[in-house]
């Protein structure tokens, strides 16, 4: 790209970009819900402006991709795949309603969507922004949409949620999507990040806050309260700690500021699980040149269907968080940790959200900030690895358990009726 100077739509793509040698124009056909159409999506989707700009605000920037994007219809017929617009993570996380509500409002807007019956929802999409998963804002979703195809950041357990023991994010049906980074954040860390590998100061760094495992799996052995530990033990977990000595960088209750420092310095960055499995830190560190040491069982990185993800990040098991994680880092040799970067400096941007003509950030993309860390932005971003997974989940049946079809009419068209041969289309 050259500073974002190029033709295209809001989001600066063409008909004929590829998708997998797929032009978008040939991609997976998505109808999107119109909200002014449905009672409940007025409220769950209110507020683009304002939610548009958080680590939720790919709610509103993936409602806005389909408005505007070459594989949308208008024709349900021709349509893959349906998308139900809310902006759920984003109210429920400034309070603008309560988790009762927003259930309710869902309960009451799955009955009424024209096309949901046709395959019991299986076309439809639905997005969930936050830790949460589908749960905070859809208690009951087991009992509405189980079978629907969920575009979620979690694929584990949320700790507020001690009742739950089962995610609300199955693999063999669902998309894990990458949490939105500001393009201050990206450019940020990249323009930080040119200290080489063997002159870093640090081995490895973690800034965050001490958070235990969920109630499903044991208080004890959290990944944070180890790391926090080698910090020292102090009266309270959260009580400000910092040390910057013995290889180590890690601190608590500090200036954001240090997160860059501490990830631009180190060779390793530690990402242990947190509130939740999923964590905006696991994306910004990619930009800061270290290698990201997940320390979560039971969180699976964005697109693993396409990217092998494994050439560039290091999973160790969260409950052995000790020496031992520091001497097998300790022993890997400058050049292995290098070639690992320049992997996750190939992938990285696939994890990126690039910002429509409707976001403010546009500015910064018109300057040119994503031309360094992301050249090829335009079509290797967050979006066209959805569309990627979308093309593969695609079926030309549109059918259900529920649903049955027969010919009708001169040219014996199938019509869809349930058990009591009942139209489901509404």
């Amino acid at each position: 790209a050259s500073s974002g100077k190029v033709p295209g739509n809001a989001f600066q793509v063409v008909p004929e970009d590829l998708v997998e040698g797929i032009p978008l124009s040939q991609s997976a056909k998505v109808f999107v819900y119109e909200v002014d159409d449905y009672a409940p999506l007025q409220k769950l989707a209110a507020g683009p402006s304002f939610c548009r700009e958080n680590q939720w605000g790919f709610e509103v920037l993936l409602h806005d991709w389909f408005l505007a994007c070459p594989c949308r219809t208008d024709n349900p017929e021709e349509a893959d795949f349906f998308f139900v617009p809310h902006y759920t993570a984003c109210h429920l996380n400034v309070e603008s309603f309560s988790e009762e509500e927003s259930t309710k409002l869902f309960e009451n807007l799955v009955g009424k969507l024209q096309f949901f019956n046709r395959t019991g929802g299986q076309d439809h999409i639905f997005v969930w922004g936050s830790g949460m998963g589908a749960d905070g804002p859809f208690r009951s979703w087991r009992n509405y949409i189980s079978k629907s195809l969920f575009l979620m950041t979690e694929t584990e357990l949320w700790n507020p949620y001690e009742d739950l023991n089962v995610s609300s994010y199955t693999p063999w049906k669902d998309i894990v999507l990458p949490g939105r980074l500001t393009l201050k954040e990206i450019a940020g860390s990249h323009s930080l990040s040119t200290i080489p590998i063997e002159d870093r100061p640090f081995l490895a760094e973690f800034v965050g806050w001490w958070r235990p495992l969920h109630k499903a799996q044991g208080y004890d052995n959290s990944p944070r309260g180890a790391i926090l530990n080698w910090a020292g033990v102090s009266k309270g977990e959260k009580d400000r700690k910092e040390m910057e000595s013995d290889g180590l960088f890690i601190k608590q209750d500090v200036p954001y500021s240090q997160a860059y420092t501490g990830s631009t310095h180190a060779r390793f960055c530690l990402v242990p699980r947190g509130k939740s499995a999923w964590s905006s830190r696991f994306f910004r560190v990619m930009f800061a040149g270290c290698v990201p040491v997940l320390l979560n069982d039971y969180y699976e990185p964005p697109f693993e269907s396409f990217l092998n993800v494994p050439d560039w990040l290091i999973k160790w098991p969260m409950r052995r968080v000790d020496e031992g994680l520091l001497e097998f880092l300790a022993s890997l040799k400058p050049e292995v940790v290098e070639k690992m970067v320049e992997r996750l400096n190939r992938d990285r941007c696939w994890y990126l959200w690039p910002p429509s003509a409707l976001d403010f950030e546009q500015l910064d993309l018109q300057k040119g900030k994503l031309d360094g860390p992301c050249p090829n932005w335009r079509t290797q971003n967050a979006y066209f690895g959805v569309m990627s997974l979308l093309n593969k989940k695609r079926r030309k049946s549109k059918t259900s358990f529920s649903t049955f079809y027969l010919p009708v009419g001169s040219t014996g068209r199938p019509y869809f009726v349930n058990e009591n041969l009942t139209s489901v289309m509404r």
